[in-house]
């Protein structure tokens, strides 16, 4: 499918829902690509953190991929994530993500090399489909009061140049993306990746997003955007409040946190992966509260 062109494009990070045995239940997969086709989420992150990346052969992740890419049935699109920092192996990933249906490749700056722009300058010419970069140089870290960056935002915006980048996803810290706002091109998306950084995402000039809370409030995401875009500061930040808790309480726990949010919606999160545990009892509780709170339940 065409990726969209129409601002605010949210697109969220998709959990991976497990067998009672511990195997990638892709029949849940279908059946929740089936119910997020009817919410305006524009597409699907696929081999995220959020969607226990790590925890997933490479086998696994392509055959989520294309498990997706036939639910789908034509409608949104496809990002795959890469987290390498060789050359050859990140334009190898890219070639079998395409194959397998990703219309985008979600790249994040690499964390282990010292040549940031020589990888950069020798991956990107050679994708197989435009690059999604990513400020995440510690992914999983949400909790963290000054969540680190990579980079600079020099090179964050000389990158974004490139011909063959669609866009980046900012990370947590407001005040060096602020900075890297100003170096990204307006022709580039800059999104914001986090729920509750969509009001200052937005007033520093995001145009979208990519964030765990788009699985369950993709409509609320939009509206916010679009709120500080038309000016409506006001609205927004009570839009913001109502928010923050329920983004916070699923935010706080990852994979686990965003699975049980979607198992009390309705679809199918189940648990994360062994040894991954779930939430108590008591914590969904508060999460359900939460959600309630913020009218998503």
């Amino acid at each position: 499918m065409p990726i969209p062109t129409e601002d605010p494009i949210v697109i969220a990070p998709s959990p991976t829902p497990f067998t009672a045995d511990d195997q990638v239940d892709f029949g849940a997969v279908e059946r929740n690509v089936e119910r997020w086709l009817k919410t305006p989420l524009s597409g699907f992150m696929l081999n995220s953190e959020n969607g226990e990346e790590s925890f997933l052969s490479e086998q696994e992740r392509l055959d989520i991929i294309r498990t997706v890419n036939n639910a789908r049935a034509g409608q949104k699109f496809i990002v795959g994530g890469i987290d390498s920092p060789s050359v050859s192996e990140s334009i190898r990933i890219a070639e079998s993500l395409a194959e397998a249906g990703a219309e985008l490749v979600r790249v994040r700056i690499p964390r282990l090399t010292d040549d940031v722009h020589g990888y950069f300058d020798q991956v990107i010419p050679n994708l197989p489909v435009p690059a999604l970069l990513i400020n995440q140089p510690a992914p999983g870290m949400f909790g963290q009061s000054l969540p680190l960056a990579a980079g600079s935002p020099e090179m964050i915006g000389a990158v974004c140049e490139m011909d063959n980048v669609y866009g980046y996803i900012a990370g947590g810290n407001i005040r060096f993306e602020s900075m890297t706002r100003m170096h990204v091109p307006a022709e580039k998306k800059f999104w914001i990746g986090n729920g509750v950084l969509l009001l200052p995402g937005a007033a520093i000039g995001a145009d979208g997003a990519c964030l765990m809370f788009g699985n369950i409030a993709a409509a609320e995401t939009i509206e916010m955007l679009t709120l500080v875009r038309d000016g409506k500061l006001a609205e927004a930040q009570e839009m913001q409040k109502r928010l923050n808790n329920a983004d916070w309480q699923v935010l706080s726990r990852g994979a686990a946190g965003i699975k049980a949010a979607l198992n009390l919606l309705g679809y199918e999160g189940t648990q994360p992966r062994k040894p991954s545990t779930p939430l108590s009892n008591e914590e969904v509780v508060r999460l359900k509260a939460a959600l309630q709170e913020a009218g998503l339940v």
